[in-house]
Order: structure tokens, then C-alpha cells, then sequence
């Protein structure tokens, strides 16, 4: 448990850094103290929420909806490449105008791990293949002069 909140925690940095980049540049200490003051301004039952955290971080950094693409991969009751690229690519088309989009990839380890299964060999290969997809999907699809950030929450 300890090591997914962990991930959490770089997840909501990533997602820090890209949205105040030109703020912050490569200060961490100041990211995460952004990341902090989010943190605390959500109520508790909101608190675990990835989505909840982005919006927030949104509204703070005063960026375009557009601006920025959920993508939650645990909509389905069985996780497929299929669905992951279909997702991404609605997620590509809605931040394709802006100069530096942030995707949020959400949901992931539950989609290919359902809470109480346990994490095989075949599933860490496939969340890995799954990742290395997203990336080099949106890598091929976006524009080159754009600045997209791929953070998997």
C-alpha cells in the first residue's frame, strides 16, 4: 500500500510540474509545496479522487479545459489495448490545439489488476506493454512542436 501511495505522490508532482512549468521551472520543493496546498484545500471525501486533484490543480494553474485530457482506463470490466488506444486518441483529438497538453492516464493498475487479484507475471508484463503503448502512441499522434506530458496516475 505504501508503494501505490507513492506513486500517487509522484503522479500528483508530474502533474504539477507540467501544468506550473513556467512558473516553477525545475524547483521540486516548490512543486511540491503547490501539490500540498492542493492537498489541503479538498475536502476529505474527495481527497483520494485523482480527478478531484486535477481539477483543483487546474483551476489554481487558470489553464484551458482543453488544455487537458482525463483518461480513465477502468471503465471497461476487462482491459484491452483496443479501448486504451480508442481512449487516447479521444483524449489526443480534444487537447490537440494546445501548445503544451497534459493527458492524465487514470486507472490503469486497476484496469489490468482488479482490487483482490494479484499481480502475476503475465499482468506486470501487460501493465508495462500498456504503458510503453500510451507512450509511443501519443509520441506518434502529437503534433512535434507541441509539448505533451504523459502522466500515468
Amino acid at each position: 500500500m505504501k508503494r501505490k501511495a507513492r506513486s500517487s505522490e509522484y503522479s500528483k508532482l508530474q502533474v504539477i510540474c507540467a501544468l506550473f512549468a513556467d512558473r516553477i521551472g525545475d524547483d521540486l520543493y516548490y512543486a511540491r509545496q503547490i501539490k500540498e496546498s492542493i492537498e489541503a484545500s479538498l475536502p476529505d471525501e474527495q481527497a483520494g479522487r485523482p480527478e478531484a486533484f486535477l481539477e483543483a490543480a487546474q483551476q489554481l494553474a487558470s489553464t484551458d479545459p482543453s488544455d487537458i485530457g482525463i483518461i480513465p482506463a477502468a471503465l471497461q470490466p476487462s482491459f484491452s489495448l483496443l479501448d486504451l488506444r480508442v481512449r487516447l486518441l479521444d483524449a489526443l483529438k480534444t487537447t490537440c490545439l494546445s501548445p503544451s497538453p497534459l493527458l492524465v492516464l487514470t486507472g490503469l493498475k486497476e484496469a489490468i489488476c482488479p482490487q483482490g487479484s494479484r499481480w502475476t507475471v503475465r499482468r506486470k508484463r501487460e501493465y508495462q506493454d500498456a504503458i510503453a503503448y500510451a507512450r509511443s502512441f501519443c509520441q506518434s499522434r502529437s503534433r512535434p512542436s507541441s509539448k505533451l506530458s504523459l502522466v500515468i496516475f
